[in-house]
């Protein structure tokens, strides 16, 4: 019965897949070459959307996917596509957006690759892992452990080595199918394992997966004891140990605790494993030097790691921060220097496999080079280097594409150069797409003094910004959506029992969150402020969820953290799942991926807008929450 199961699925999701958008071709790509698809919105929740993006996630046999965009060409009322995959691709996934809403088709939009004129069995076991764990986070697609359990034994079937390496993924994905099947079948696993007179250390280790499949601590920690004993240098034994080096605060107590690794697993460089193992210990110390401020040490540990693009980025996350505060400027601005120089060697090397042509490769450093130019600039601006940091930012701005803050930047240094007409434009531009900062706005003042424009800054500023907020508006009404909110009960800081069918008739801002979370704590002081704007509009409701916590002490946690940043929100507490604890119950409802993540909800209780992330500013935020709520208020009332 199960294996028809199965099967009437997979056929039930060949049609979903032609029926609900997108039609390959060829159907069935020999790895490497070059497909071209139809995406027909109309029947997906993204129908009524314009705008409409998509991006890629090709999947190799041994890497992690790699994210890239794909330029769509609206022909009528469908989007053409092109994918072109090196010859190393097992499989294609696409997810379709506008804005943040995504196509969250069932059964997703993938595409997998043959060899030879077959799948092969790397391409199973890809499939498998989105449609057992991370296909909706990528894709949008419903998980099916029972189809990726399925996935997995044909790939086993094709080559049964392939079995070991991923026995414990295939095992979980037939216990969440079936509990009771698969309960029997890892203790099948288990028994098997044990039978091994001389096991290996990565029969062991299975042994230990499979016993914390079944929730088993106790029988897991013994064998984790028996491991760690009879393979006291093997690799479980050092993720066990870099996993202690990660955790341990003192910085002091890090480099001993990878003193004494060295010595104990004896690694040699010259063999690729091992130097691996070097570079993540190195990449551990020198991001720990970094928050130790021992700048000394950080440039020795980052010096270690050999691979250029690696080492580059570790000599930006120092030299950032350094620019930012307009401190440790001569050290910052030396690694900085080595960062460019670095991503210009790298220019020289084999392209990676999941680059399909060099050129490809190319561009991504030349990305990487304006990131890292931006950094530089900024080093240069606070040193009086003007000229050359408005040069450096020109050219990180043409490699990396405009951002707010990039352009923001750009101003400053036109100004010191003497062009205020370039700035005045530049910063005008910024205010029109209502991007620009308080200092800006500041900059911008002086300049239409400077620069003796006619009329008063105070009307013309104000007649920029309502065309910033008409333009933010006919954006965010091209992100409309229209989908029944969930409805929740939850509790919050008070003890008070807040249910959103309370607010009927009201707009409603939830906003998920969590106290780890670094955008969400970012984002606070825009949303304060916008919270304040609105106080006195009782059509409008600020809903604040704290979820994904998962400490024992949660209340401490939250109530500490909120009397440390005076918030005056009210804080609802998600429920943790009853069946699943890893799992909590509202955000789950509203299928939230990743947190900052808002919901405006309209007075009958329909979802209109969905926000991800933190847009940058805390006049950036407020924007956004008047875009969306003032769309969805009548005239009178959005005042």
């Amino acid at each position: 019965m199960k294996t028809l199961k199965f099967l009437f699925l997979f056929v039930i999701s060949a049609v979903t897949v032609s029926a609900q958008g997108v039609k390959f071709s060829p159907e069935k790509p020999v790895a490497g070459s070059k497909v071209t698809f139809i995406y027909q919105p109309k029947g997906t929740n993204l129908q009524n959307l314009t705008d409409i993006k998509c991006s890629s996630y090709t999947f190799f046999s041994t890497a992690n996917p790699k994210a890239g965009k794909i330029d769509l060409i609206k022909d009528g009322d469908v989007y053409k596509g092109e994918i072109n995959a090196p010859d190393s691709t097992t499989l294609v996934g696409l997810a379709f957006s506008s804005g943040d809403q995504k196509d969250e088709a069932p059964a997703g939009y993938v595409l997998p690759y043959t060899k030879a004129g077959k799948i092969t069995p790397e391409t199973y076991i890809n499939e498998a892992f989105l449609y057992g764990l991370a296909g909706n986070y990528y894709l949008g697609l419903t998980l099916d452990p029972e189809k990726a359990a399925s996935l997995y034994k044909q790939a086993f079937a094709l080559k049964p080595e392939l079995r070991k390496k991923n026995l414990n993924s295939y095992l979980s994905m037939e216990y969440k199918a079936d509990k009771e099947i698969g309960t029997k079948l890892i203790k099948e696993n288990i028994l098997s394992l044990a039978k091994v007179k001389d096991p290996k250390e990565e029969d062991l280790v299975a042994s230990i997966g499979l016993y914390n499949l079944l929730k088993q601590k106790a029988q897991a920690d013994s064998v984790k004891a028996i491991t760690l004993s009879k393979f006291s240098t093997g690799n479980y034994a050092f993720g066990q140990d870099m996993n202690a080096l990660y955790a341990t605060k003192d910085f002091a107590q890090q480099e001993q605790k990878a003193t004494e690794m060295l010595a104990k697993y004896k690694l040699d460089p010259a063999k690729k494993a091992d130097k691996n193992k070097l570079n993540s210990i190195s990449n551990i110390l020198a991001g720990a030097a970094i928050k130790a401020k021992s700048f000394d040490k950080f440039e020795l540990y980052a010096n270690q790691i050999d691979s250029k693009l690696s080492r580059a980025g570790l000599y930006n996350s120092f030299a950032w921060p350094s620019a930012e505060k307009n401190e440790n400027l001569a050290l910052a601005t030396k690694l900085s220097k080595e960062s460019l120089d670095l991503v210009d060697q790298a220019k020289n090397e084999e392209k990676p496999v999941f680059y399909n042509t060099k050129d490809e490769y190319l561009k991504a450093l030349d990305k990487t080079w304006g990131m890292y130019a931006d950094t530089y600039a900024l080093l240069q601006y606070h040193q009086g280097n003007f000229k050359e940091a408005l040069s450096l930012q020109e050219k990180a701005i043409a490699l990396s594409g405009p951002s707010p803050d990039g352009s923001g930047r750009l101003v400053a240094y036109l100004i010191k150069n003497g062009q205020d007409e370039k700035a005045y434009v530049e910063a005008e531009k910024l205010i029109k797409d209502g991007k620009a900062s308080d200092s800006l706005k500041t900059e911008f003042r002086m300049l239409y003094g400077k620069l003796k424009k006619p009329g008063t800054y105070e009307t013309y500023i104000a007649n920029l910004e309502k065309l910033a907020l008409e333009k933010s508006k006919a954006e965010w009404t091209k992100k409309m959506i229209s989908l029944p909110a969930p409805a929740f009960s939850l509790v919050n800081l008070k003890g008070e029992k807040v249910s959103l069918a309370d607010f009927k008739g009201k707009v409603v801002i939830l906003d998920y969150w969590a106290t780890w979370c670094g955008p969400c704590v970012a984002s606070f002081p825009g949303m304060q402020k916008a919270l304040a704007k609105y106080s006195s509009n009782p059509n409008v409701v600020f809903l604040f969820v704290n979820t994904w916590q998962n400490e024992d002490n949660r209340e401490k946690v939250v109530t500490d953290f909120v009397a440390e940043k005076k918030l005056n929100f009210n804080i609802l507490y998600d429920t943790k799942n009853a069946k699943d604890p890893s799992k909590f119950d509202v955000v789950s409802a509203y299928k939230v991926e990743g947190i900052p993540t808002k919901f405006i909800i309209d007075g009958e209780g329909n979802i209109r807008f969905k926000a991800v992330g933190f847009s940058g500013s805390d006049d950036g935020v407020v924007k956004e929450i008047d875009s969306m709520v003032s769309l969805l208020l009548p005239k009178e009332n959005s005042k």
